[in-house]
């Protein structure tokens, strides 16, 4: 079983031809509405952050945790819930319509959103229970003036690039195959990328890099816009960096759906629709 990356580059690029509607439909669904319900959240404003890193001890929020920390619960399930229907728009042999999609998609979300949760916050569980149950996380951070603990982040950070390599295709094969339960397709995926690793590892890897530069460099642009115009919020340039925000957003929101649906579909002609949708 393998899969070419440009095979499956080109697979994207035709789903995203074909499906341009739903693609529309769903960055609606999983991208905008989220943004616009994060929006509403002062602690989540960008000129409040820089409020508050730069004057710590003012109080620039008030309420509780408890209403930041709901809202990204449900902005999580939300975005999971469009991905999933996405994909079932994509994949699956007969398209049922938007309202069928969007329910499938909202359960089996949840699902697929919860075993990521699991698999990535216990991989960091057993990642640091170790250092805190021996020298301590202080003296680990401190250990070798800093340099250890920062290479042990590396390394954890190349793992979890590689263990999402090896899980890229498991939403794909929800949505695929009208899959509710995510782990079965965890395991389809960890078998149909065995022999694809060190290339997906490579892409995403990349893809990472080049998401995670775009973030900062917007992250400085709407801050140094924010400090231009410290006294007058709400200007047409910041307003319009919400537009960048979204447009960011959206782009990730796209490649994450089309990359791993591209990509099974190029595993396709190596293997039987039984293997595929088992």
């Amino acid at each position: 079983m393998d899969i070419q990356i440009r095979g499956g580059l080109a697979e994207a690029r035709a789903l995203a031809g074909e499906h341009k509607g739903a693609l529309a439909a769903y960055v609606v669904m999983g991208v905008v509405f989220p943004f616009l319900l994060l929006s509403s959240e002062p602690i989540f404003n960008l000129r409040t952050v820089m409020s508050m890193i730069v004057s710590p001890y003012a109080a620039y929020v008030s309420g509780s945790i408890a209403g930041p920390l709901y809202l990204l619960g449900i902005v999580a399930v939300v975005a999971a819930g469009a991905m999933l229907a996405a994909w079932n728009a994509l994949l699956a042999e007969i398209r049922e319509g938007y309202v069928s999609e969007i329910m499938y998609g909202m359960v089996a979300g949840a699902g697929f959103l919860v075993a990521n949760i699991i698999v990535y916050v216990g991989t960091g569980l057993l990642a640091v229970l170790p250092i805190m149950t021996t020298i301590g996380i202080a003296e680990w951070n401190s250990l070798g003036g800093g340099a250890v603990s920062a290479a042990y982040r590396l390394a954890l950070s190349l793992f979890g690039t590689w263990i999402g390599a090896r899980l890229c295709l498991t939403g794909a094969i929800m949505g695929a195959g009208n899959r509710l339960e995510p782990f079965s397709a965890m395991a389809e995926s960890w078998r149909l990328t065995r022999e694809a690793q060190g290339r997906l590892f490579a892409f995403y890897f990349v893809y990472g890099l080049i998401v995670a530069a775009a973030f900062g460099g917007l992250v400085l642009l709407h801050g140094a816009v924010i400090w231009n115009n410290a006294q007058a919020p709400g200007t047409v340039l910041e307003t319009a960096m919400s537009f960048g925000w979204v447009l960011l957003f959206a782009a990730y929101f796209l490649g994450q759906i089309l990359f791993a649906a591209g990509f099974l579909r190029s595993a396709r002609p190596a293997a039987g629709p039984a293997e595929i949708f088992a």
